[in-house]
């Protein structure tokens, strides 16, 4: 039977036991997502030894895991206090959302140890997919020329095989609200070292280093490096010269989303402790723009950004 691209379905919930399925299904926990998952990634070794006579030796598999890539859209759950469809993917890749009050969800950075794991579930069509024990990267983009964009590159999972059964009967993916367009209306506060700036395009990513470890069989979160990208209009030197702040430390505070016109789809970012490591320059609307990119320092325990909704 073929496999049609369009009945492609992803499912996630977050493991109480690391590599224990959780047995996620479409009714309670389909994902809104474009899955980019290679269902098998294997690691063979070539056989090496003398038979008397040329060609191969043939190959043995030392490890296997599930690989690939989620993206879905940044929007808030539409009330101020509601935790986004999307947070279980958030927290595989080590973020940590806490209701505060009634007035927003805090997003933090989550100590890499402590990074939660999901069974994903994969449906294509009437294949499935259990992929278990499963962390990823993350990065959110806000861009005039596209909705905003949360992404999970590097998303590892623990092989398993597939089996054919029927297709998902529901797939339930009402509690995914639609987000909120970038444009120069929603996107409020700009802020970049005290610069107003006229911003076109941010991309924070996490910098998650995640990897398969087959001492353990686990998918692991090594290492952390949050960076932020900005393509923004470029001021004359007499403003600011960006050039000239190469190398320095400065705050990055960003809003997006109107007060009180779009609660519950209000998304801030800020970054107290930026270093300005590359400026290049490049030609948008036959008008001079910087793409700015930024080390997040941390001063503390994962401090290196905080965001929230509300």
């Amino acid at each position: 039977m073929t496999i049609l691209k369009g009945e492609f379905v992803f499912a996630a919930k977050v493991e109480a036991t690391y590599g224990v399925d959780v047995t996620p299904d479409t009714t309670l926990n389909a994902m809104r997502v474009k899955a980019n998952i290679e269902i098998a990634k294997v690691d063979l070794e070539a056989m090496d030894y003398d038979a008397g006579r040329t060609g191969a030796k043939g190959s043995l598999e030392k490890r296997r895991w599930v690989e690939g890539s989620l993206e879905g859209y940044l929007a808030g759950s539409g009330t101020a206090d509601g935790i986004p469809a999307i947070a279980p993917l958030m927290q595989a890749a080590g973020l940590k959302l806490t209701v505060n009050g009634i007035t927003h969800v805090d997003i933090e950075l989550d100590d890499i140890s402590n990074a939660k794991s999901v069974t994903g579930k994969f449906w294509r069509g009437t294949a499935a997919q259990t992929q278990v024990g499963a962390r990823c990267d993350w990065e959110i983009e806000l861009s005039v020329d596209s909705l905003p964009r949360l992404k999970f590159p590097s998303y590892k999972a623990i092989y398993q095989a597939q089996v054919n059964g029927a297709k998902p009967a529901t797939v339930d993916l009402t509690a995914f609200t639609n987000p909120l367009p970038t444009d120069p209306i929603s996107f409020v506060t700009q802020s970049i070292f005290g610069f107003n700036a006229s911003i076109s395009k941010v991309t924070i990513k996490g910098g998650n280093e995640v990897i398969y470890m087959p001492e353990s069989a686990s998918v692991q979160i090594v290492d952390r490096k949050v960076t932020v990208d900005i393509e923004f209009k470029e001021p004359t030197p007499d403003v600011k010269d960006f050039y000239e702040l190469i190398g320095t430390y400065g705050a990055i505070d960003l809003q997006h989303g109107q007060d009180t016109v779009n609660l519950g789809n209000i998304f801030e970012a800020n970054v107290a402790n930026a270093q300005l490591i590359n400026v290049s320059s490049s030609e948008r609307n036959k008008m001079s723009y910087l793409n700015c990119s930024f080390e997040c320092v941390p001063t503390a325990a994962n401090n290196e950004i905080t965001m929230k909704h509300r």
